[in-house]
């Protein structure tokens, strides 16, 4: 998936860019209608690009909020 949009608000935490490991165990919002770019699934959870900051959340939420852009 190249970049997609979310359907619905989703919680996800925020990861280093370098390590690509969480930075805390807080979750951040991500809004309604943000546009998420390089999507990889790991396992049971979905890494993803949001204004240029890695983030990952659960997989199956991602999935069940997102609408691919045409």
């Amino acid at each position: 998936m190249d970049k997609v949009e979310l359907t619905k608000t989703i919680e996800a935490v925020k990861l280093n860019k370098r390590t690509m490991r969480p930075v805390s165990s807080d979750p951040h919002t991500v809004p309604y209608g943000a546009i998420l770019d390089n999507l990889k699934e790991d396992g049971d959870q979905m890494q993803f690009f949001y204004l240029g900051e890695p983030y990952e959340s659960k997989a199956e939420t991602v999935k069940h909020a997102i609408k691919r852009l045409d």
